[in-house]
């Protein structure tokens, strides 16, 4: 049972034209993050562009009950490409959805000074100085896998084919 001053949190899904659907309320964080994580990945082909986390406070009137949490939005993954890539408010932290991409960028967890990114595909990390230069390490570490895969190919020109 929800009682007055307890908080619930919302998730609310925004499409390109500014249209929101709400995903889910709970009011356990775990389970609402359950919830987003799961659209996350089938959110692609959808034209879902943003998530809205806020949180209510039960019992209160006016604007002070809605507190806006945390928002996410979609961008191409710089490794795979895809709109699967879910960047974390003002670039806090950044993951991709797809199922044989997971790419990410977080906050290294000893050194506040350090963001870490990694491809877990192709099992590479690396400490960077900020979030546009572990963007720019994550599209390197596809450029090195695409070139490797070039080097180690077969065909030698395609017209062959």
């Amino acid at each position: 049972m929800v009682a007055r001053g307890d908080r619930l949190l919302t998730a609310i899904a925004i499409g390109r034209e500014g249209g929101e659907e709400v995903l889910a309320m709970m009011i356990e964080d775990e389970d609402l993050d359950m919830v987003i994580r799961g659209f996350m990945a089938d959110a692609e082909n959808t034209d879902i562009v943003e998530i809205r986390v806020d949180s209510w406070t039960v019992g209160t009137i006016g604007p002070d009950a809605r507190e806006i949490e945390r928002t996410l939005r979609r961008d191409a993954c710089p490794v795979c490409t895809r709109t699967s890539f879910w960047i974390e408010g003002e670039e806090i932290r950044a993951a991709c959805h797809d199922r044989l991409c997971k790419a990410w960028i977080e906050p290294n967890s000893v050194d506040d000074e350090r963001i870490d990114c990694g491809w877990p595909s192709a099992q590479k990390t690396r400490a960077c100085s900020s979030f546009g230069e572990a963007k720019r390490v994550l599209t390197q570490m596809r450029a090195e896998a695409e070139a490797n895969a070039a080097e180690t190919t077969d065909v030698v020109d395609a017209s062959e084919f």
